[in-house]
C-alpha cells in the first residue's frame, strides 16, 4: 500500500505544509529513500511510491507541484506513467522529471519527445538533482504568475465593458421607457400601456444580469471577500431584514402573496450590509417567485442561536426535490426551467451563499416537493439581549425572538 511507503514523506510534510510537495517514483528503496531525504532536507514536502500504479493512486489524493520518476518499474514504467499523468488536464502543467540509470541517448531522446521537463541519470550529483527542481518549480510560478495577471486583466476588461458598454445603453433605454410612461400616463390606450410595461419589465431584467455578472466578477476576483474582511462592521441585521421585506413588498406583482416577518429587536453580526442585503433579497425574491400560482406566504424569522444569528426564509410553494439541494446553489443551474422560465440566469442563489460565506456563515435549503421551502442563513454573531416585541409587528404579527 502507498500508504506504508510514504510514511517519511507524511513526516516531512508536517514541518513544511506550505512548501512546494515532490512526488517521487522509485522500485529502489533504497534511492528512494536516499533522495526523499535529500529533498525534505531543502524543505520539500514529500510522497514516495514504487511504480506507476501506485504513483497515481498517490496523485489523486493530492496533487503534488512536481514529479521526479524512475523509467524502469514493475507494473507501470516511467514513460506510461508519464502518459498517464497528461492524460488528466488537471496534471497537464505538472513538471516532470525522469531520474533512471539509462543514459543512452535513444531513451533520453524518447524522454524529451514525450515532454519531460528534465532527465538525470544516475549516479548524478545532489546539486544537479536540487537544480532541476528548482529551475522547474521557478519555472511554473512564473508562468502562473503571467497567467494570472492575464487572468486579472481580462476580468478587469469585462468590468469595464459590463460597467460602461452594456449598462449605460441599458440606463439610457430604462430612463426613456420610465418618460414615455410618465408623458402617456393620461393615455387610454391599453396596447400602449402593455407595451410599456413590457418594455421596462426587460430594461429591469437586463440591467439585474448585467449586476450580477458584475457582482460575481468582484467576487472571483477577491475583490468582495478583501473588502468583508477588511471593512465590516457591527451591524443590525433586524434593520437589513425589514428593508429587504419592505422593499418585497413594493416590487410583488402579485397581490395574494402573503409577506411576514417575526423578528427580535436587535441582533447584532459582525458585516457588510449592503452585501447582506443583498442575500436575503435574493432568497425573499427566490421564495416569492417560486409560490404556488394560486398564492401563498413566505415568512422571514430570525433570531440568535448561541453565538451564531439565525434568518430563516420559509415559503409554502412548490418545494424542491431532495437531490436537488445542492443543484440548485451552483452557478447557472436552474431547475424545472421549461415549466418556471421566470426564474432568469441561476445566479441569485449562488451570489447569495458565497456572500454569506466571505462572512463567515453559510446558506442551507430544507424543502420538500409541493410542501414548499425553509432557507436558513447562519452567519457568527454577538451574543446581545434579545428583547422580544409583544405588540403589532411590522405586519400585523407578534414577533418571536426565535423560532
Amino acid at each position: 500500500m502507498v500508504d506504508s511507503k510514504t510514511r517519511l514523506g507524511v513526516a516531512m510534510s508536517e514541518k513544511v505544509r506550505n512548501n512546494p510537495t515532490l512526488l517521487l517514483v522509485d522500485d529502489d528503496l533504497a534511492i528512494l529513500e536516499g533522495v526523499a531525504d535529500l529533498l525534505g532536507l531543502h524543505g520539500y514536502n514529500i510522497i514516495t511510491a514504487t511504480d506507476g500504479t501506485e504513483a497515481l493512486q498517490a496523485m489523486r489524493r493530492q496533487t503534488p507541484d512536481l514529479v521526479i520518476s524512475d523509467i524502469m518499474m514493475r507494473e507501470m514504467n516511467g514513460y506510461q506513467f508519464y502518459e498517464e499523468v497528461r492524460k488528466n488536464p488537471a496534471w497537464t502543467m505538472l513538471p516532470f522529471i525522469f531520474l533512471t540509470a539509462r543514459g543512452q541517448t535513444i531513451d533520453v531522446r524518447r524522454g524529451h519527445s514525450l515532454g519531460a521537463d528534465a532527465y538525470l541519470t544516475k549516479p548524478f550529483e545532489p546539486e544537479d538533482l536540487l537544480i532541476a527542481v528548482r529551475a522547474r518549480l521557478k519555472r511554473m510560478d512564473d508562468i502562473r504568475r503571467v497567467t494570472r495577471a492575464d487572468v486579472d486583466q481580462m476580468k478587469q476588461q469585462l468590468m469595464t465593458i459590463f460597467s460602461h458598454e452594456l449598462r449605460t445603453p441599458l440606463t439610457y433605454i430604462y430612463g426613456y421607457v420610465n418618460l414615455l410612461d410618465e408623458h402617456l400616463s393620461d393615455s387610454d390606450d391599453d396596447m400602449i400601456d402593455m407595451m410599456i410595461d413590457g418594455a421596462r419589465q426587460g430594461a429591469e431584467r437586463l440591467v439585474s444580469l448585467v449586476d450580477d455578472l458584475m457582482l460575481m466578477m468582484r467576487i472571483d476576483s477577491g475583490v468582495v471577500g478583501v473588502e468583508i474582511q477588511r471593512r465590516r462592521f457591527s451591524a443590525d441585521l433586524v434593520e437589513v431584514i425589514a428593508k429587504v421585506v419592505d422593499d418585497a413588498r413594493l416590487e410583488m406583482r402579485r397581490d395574494n402573496v402573503q409577506l411576514e416577518t417575526q423578528l427580535p429587536r436587535s441582533l447584532v453580526v459582525p458585516c457588510i450590509p449592503v452585501y447582506v442585503e443583498d442575500a436575503l433579497k435574493r432568497l425573499v425574491n427566490n421564495a416569492i417567485k417560486f409560490l404556488k400560482s394560486e398564492g401563498g406566504q413566505v415568512l422571514v424569522s430570525a433570531g440568535q442561536r448561541g453565538d451564531r444569528a439565525a434568518i430563516t426564509v420559509e415559503d409554502d410553494g412548490i418545494g424542491i426535490a431532495p437531490e436537488q439541494h445542492e443543484v440548485i446553489f451552483e452557478r447557472f443551474k436552474q431547475v424545472d426551467r421549461e415549466t418556471m422560465e421566470q426564474q432568469g440566469t441561476g445566479l441569485g442563489l449562488s451570489i447569495a451563499r458565497t456572500l454569506i460565506r466571505l462572512h463567515g456563515g453559510d446558506v442551507v435549503v430544507k424543502s420538500r416537493v409541493g410542501k414548499g421551502s425553509m432557507f436558513v442563513v447562519t452567519l457568527p454573531a454577538y451574543e446581545v439581549p434579545l428583547v422580544v416585541d409583544q405588540g403589532a409587528s411590522r405586519n400585523g404579527r407578534s414577533q418571536e425572538a426565535d423560532r
